[in-house]
């Protein structure tokens, strides 16, 4: 669909130029207007006559010209905001992703850490006699 506006739009470009450098000026041009002649003023503020073929072909032209022109502007607008919403989307989900990956390992962290502790509050066991050695006697305990 693009690429026929696209086509149109070149297409009414090109032929809008030729009919505008077709047409002939119509002379006087701001000095007669404004009353350097005398009927000047009647030319631009009174009524005028039906087109000539060329001005209702360069009117033509110039709306096609400007339709295209702002359905050009709507697709590349459209497809622009397409592309930050799929960007948006990738950005958010890799947010996310991190952010699970950070709860993780500060869970795991958090965890090491408790267990660290329970170790530290735990009394120390006593030291198991070497083999072989003859076993000691709590003190103050009466040998049986």
């Amino acid at each position: 669909m693009t690429t026929f506006v696209t086509v149109i739009h070149v297409i009414s470009c090109f032929f809008l130029v030729i009919v505008v450098l077709l047409q002939a000026g119509k002379g006087g041009g701001m000095g007669m207007a404004f009353g350097s002649a005398g009927s000047g003023a009647q030319q631009v503020f009174g009524g005028r006559g039906a087109g000539s073929f060329l001005e209702k072909l360069t009117a033509s032209f110039a709306g096609i010209f400007m339709l295209t022109s702002i359905t050009l502007a709507y697709f590349a607008s459209r497809t622009e905001s397409k592309r930050l919403q799929d960007r948006d989307a990738q950005t958010q989900k890799a947010k996310l992703e991190k952010k699970k990956k950070e709860d993780e390992e500060n869970k795991k962290a958090e965890e090491e850490a408790r267990k660290a502790l329970d170790k530290k509050d735990e009394p120390a066991a006593p030291a198991a006699p070497p083999p072989g050695a003859a076993p000691v006697a709590p003190t103050g305990a009466a040998p049986s």
